[in-house]
């Protein structure tokens, strides 16, 4: 997910969250610009993982007890379109559930597949809850809707089959089914590249937002979202203990204790 690195942007508002997702989405209202910060500021750190994460073989399980010493939550990829399953989401979710890390499967929303929201909003809920996951139990977080550019002929370009429209129908079941507002997963310059702007769609869902770099270059707000970053992923290339080689790694903007509220 290497995309070109955008004009630095710090948020100074401190997260005070409740129970509800849509309520820590409302506390984040950007403010204006102050110092950014760096990532290594943030202490609530955390990991998101796909098979990809597992390597190349069958046997390359992620030591999840190990990760949970370093690390406080994870986003579990679970599906993607209106029929592919994560090989190994189920038992990483059962993995997971195990251990301290607070979780939630995340949707990589492929209109190449469906252009239906809600076609690809009902295998998501099939696929997360045949794992176990509810949306409301203790440790879960928020479902995540992951919406970024798609792979073509070996470029990341915009999917031009996508809709605004079909993002908010998926939104829009997901909630109904789990009863809680999902998060969103995705980065501005997305949003103004491949949505004209229209992230309004978005609007009252808590953000994890994609800006690599490191540094202090903290993701951008999202046109039209009305609200600054929940989760940051700052790196595709961190190395975690208990994880095969290098990916995503993120930190959870606010303490531990309200990520916690989060996962109610």
């Amino acid at each position: 997910m290497t995309m070109p690195l955008t004009s630095p942007v710090r948020v100074s508002t401190a997260l005070a969250c409740t129970a509800a997702g849509t309520a820590l989405a409302a506390l984040a209202t950007a403010v204006p610009v102050a110092q950014a910060a760096s990532p290594a500021s943030y202490s609530v750190a955390g990991v998101d993982t796909s098979h990809h994460s597992h390597g190349r073989g069958e046997k390359e399980r992620i030591d999840w007890s190990r990760v949970a010493r370093t690390h406080s939550f994870v986003f579990l990829k679970a599906s993607q379109g209106a029929g592919y399953k994560d090989p190994w989401f189920t038992r990483d979710h059962a993995a997971v559930a195990r251990t301290s890390l607070l979780r939630a499967p995340y949707h990589f929303f492929d209109p190449r597949s469906t252009g239906d929201g809600a076609a690809q909003a009902r295998h998501f809920i099939a696929t997360a809850r045949a794992a176990g996951y509810r949306g409301n139990r203790a440790g879960e977080l928020p479902p995540v809707l992951d919406v970024e550019k798609v792979r073509r002929n070996h470029r990341e370009v915009c999917p031009r089959e996508l809709r605004p429209a079909q993002l908010t129908v998926f939104l829009r079941e997901v909630r109904k089914a789990f009863k809680v507002t999902p998060i969103v997963y995705t980065r501005a310059s997305f949003v103004k590249e491949c949505m004209g702007g229209r992230g309004r769609v978005f609007a009252g869902h808590p953000l994890w937002l994609a800006r690599y770099g490191s540094g202090t270059h903290e993701p951008q707000p999202v046109p039209g979202a009305g609200s600054s970053w929940t989760f940051w992923q700052h790196t595709e290339h961190g190395r975690t203990p208990g994880i095969p080689g290098t990916g995503d790694r993120n930190v959870f903007r606010g303490s531990r204790d309200q990520l916690r509220a989060m996962a109610s």
